[in-house]
């Protein structure tokens, strides 16, 4: 049996939305990609399909040597999906990042919720109160870029300072 590595990446609009947020993966699957034209392709960009970048890398001998393939791939930190919610012929799936990400309209909410944002916070109040946050945040098993934290702050302050 040979193992396949499917890169799969969303480049539709709304990115940070709750259904396209945690999208992006690498998929170890035993059947073999297909670009649409061509047919099968080892290596290489296989199109786009429904805003998905779908990319080929690689054909392995075993699910180890094709999970070790995706690891250097990701190379930082990554997640794996359960085992149970896998589709037909996908063994492993692996996602960027250690924690699954937030949306803006979560976090916002979050942050409502965990911390009295003031209309007087300037910018350095900002940046203390985002290390913080992500800290705390992540204590919850989620994730969120110190961008997007700061963005989500500066939002609540200035909604405090239109208020």
């Amino acid at each position: 049996m040979k193992y396949y590595i499917v890169e799969k990446h969303y480049i539709g609009p709304n990115p940070r939305d709750v259904e396209h947020i945690d999208f992006n993966r690498f998929e170890v699957t035993t059947k073999p990609p297909r670009y649409e034209f061509m047919g099968f392709t080892p290596r290489g960009w296989l199109g786009t399909y429904d805003n998905v970048d779908l990319y080929a890398h690689g054909i392995y001998d075993s699910l180890e040597a094709a999970e070790v393939a995706v690891k250097a791939l990701l190379s930082g930190e990554f997640r794996r999906d359960p085992d149970d919610d896998l589709p037909q012929d996908v063994l492993a799936v692996y996602r960027p990042g250690c924690l699954p990400p937030i949306t803006d309209d979560a976090l916002i909410q979050w942050l409502e919720y965990m911390i009295d944002i003031s209309a007087d916070d300037d910018d350095e109040e900002l940046e203390r109160q985002a290390d913080t946050m992500i800290h705390e945040l992540e204590q919850e098993g989620r994730g969120a870029y110190r961008l997007q934290m700061r963005d989500a702050l500066e939002f609540l302050r200035d909604s405090a300072r239109d208020d």
